[in-house]
């Protein structure tokens, strides 16, 4: 670029001092009325809040006026969905509007009976028999082809027996009188015995046995058995055996050697015998 140029390009900004270059002079940011914009500089250098709508340097990240930041923008609304008009619904035919003859009151065409006076508006036509189906009746059998019949006596189940019946009741012979035997126990107890039983400190027949009698005695020591010995008669002769008990039992006889019992078996025994069951005994008589 030559001399001449440069100097007509110096004198066209204006004075300067010799030697500096020409700077563009800033003047004061021009602020406007709050709510009302200021005037656009040239150079597009100026912008307006958009709340307080303050005149504001181009980059400003914050109203000097209200704090609200500059760089915030409203965020577009969503449009909403585009709805389709439903399509048009044909009307239903409307019935033709039905009275009462009697009261003139509207009915519908299902109703049977008037709602306001009780008029029957569809009467009940009567049943067509004509297609029912006639059964003749059975003809009269001969008297020549009756079966004969044998009648049966009435029995009257409520009828009260007669008291024949109970005289007529067979009678069962009575059993044989037993033998009345005496059992005198070392502990102080006597006993009459005329059948069946079990001895010992607490006797009990087992499921299904039957006895006349329970004979139970007092032992402290506790050497007899629960039920120690079984006694009965065989034609008129006592009869004793052992229950398979603890301590055994022995049999004195009189003018005989003593005996120990065997258990289940049976011993015939005369009076005056002495029978030792554990640590006590007694003398039948």
């Amino acid at each position: 670029m030559g001399r001449g140029a440069r100097a007509a390009r110096l004198a066209r900004r204006g004075p300067h001092p010799a030697g500096t270059l020409a700077r563009p002079r800033v003047g004061a940011i021009p602020r406007g009325r709050r709510g009302a914009p200021a005037a656009a500089t040239t150079g597009g250098a100026i912008v307006n809040c958009r709340h307080c709508g303050t005149a504001l340097p181009v980059g400003a990240l914050f109203c000097v006026e209200c704090g609200r930041s500059v760089a915030e923008r409203e965020l577009p609304t969503p449009s909403a969905p585009r709805v389709e008009a439903p399509a048009p619904v044909p009307p239903h035919p409307v019935a033709a509007t039905l009275h009462c003859p009697q009261c003139g009151q509207a009915v519908e065409a299902v109703d049977i009976f008037c709602p306001e006076c009780g008029f029957v508006l569809c009467p009940i036509t009567g049943t067509d028999t004509s297609a029912i189906a006639v059964v003749p009746a059975p003809e009269p059998m001969d008297s020549g082809d009756e079966p004969d019949v044998e009648e049966l006596p009435a029995v009257d189940f409520l009828a009260q027996p007669r008291l024949e019946d109970i005289e007529e009741t067979r009678i069962v012979a009575a059993r044989p009188a037993a033998e009345r035997y005496v059992l005198q126990f070392s502990t102080g107890e006597s006993v009459v015995v005329t059948g069946s039983g079990l001895v010992g400190r607490n006797p009990s027949a087992e499921p299904g046995e039957f006895v006349d009698e329970l004979v139970a005695i007092f032992d402290v020591g506790k050497s007899v058995s629960k039920s120690h010995i079984e006694f009965g008669q065989e034609s008129g002769r006592f009869w004793i055996s052992d229950r398979y008990s603890t301590n055994g039992t022995i049999v004195r006889q009189p003018d005989a050697e003593a005996v120990r019992c065997e258990p289940g078996r049976r011993y015939i025994i005369a009076r005056g015998t002495r029978v030792e069951i554990g640590e006590q005994f007694f003398i039948v008589s």
